[in-house]
């Protein structure tokens, strides 16, 4: 029973990602291509017509119900970095956002990720602000594929305060190997 919240963790984040293409399709959205060129076109818009923002990263949450206590104490969990990036505020209030960052990963190697961001946001007209989506991004790590950059897709979500925002996302473990997956990662959003 002390594993379940990880398991229920990444069932969540995977379950997530499968939904989001058949919740833009009941949206009224249409089909996953009609979904990905919405997600293109809100890109490009947002990269053309963006705020600027600074984004900033801290922290890697490693689960201890998957990785041993000697792996834990031999990884990095202060994941340093820094970005640029931009965000729009479509008709709905959603937030669409675009963004370069780079960090120290698990090995203490750096880890650089282009991506977009998408989250449906509650209460964003007052000082405190919530916010659940997605992330699709390109990354690059030296222990995955050996630098070759490969694409992600993972959940994201956030708690806004005025001008700064606090964003995690959950990496699952999606095979059964001992000490792989389940990683938290947070980071932190300034708006200019």
């Amino acid at each position: 029973m002390k594993h379940f919240p990880a398991r229920l963790l990444s069932t969540f984040a995977l379950l997530w990602l499968a939904l989001v293409p058949r919740a833009s399709w009941a949206l009224g959205l249409g089909g996953v291509s009609d979904w990905a060129h919405s997600t293109w076109n809100a890109a490009v818009s947002t990269t053309q017509t963006g705020q600027d923002d600074l984004y900033f990263s801290g922290y890697t949450w490693h689960d201890p119900g998957t990785y041993t206590a000697a792996k834990r104490a031999t990884l990095n969990k202060h994941a340093w970095g820094i970005g640029w990036g931009r965000h729009h505020i479509n008709a709905d209030g959603n937030e669409d956002m675009v963004y370069a960052m780079i960090f120290s990963d698990s090995h203490w190697n750096a880890e650089p990720v282009v991506g977009y961001a998408h989250q449906w946001m509650f209460n964003n007209d007052a000082p405190v602000g919530f916010g659940l989506g997605y992330t699709l991004a390109v990354t690059s790590r030296a222990d995955i594929f050996h630098n070759i950059p490969f694409p992600i897709a993972l959940p994201i979500a956030s708690i806004r305060f005025g001008r700064l925002s606090i964003y995690g996302t959950f990496i699952p473990k999606v095979n059964n190997k001992l000490n792989n997956g389940n990683v938290a990662f947070f980071f932190g959003r300034y708006e200019f």
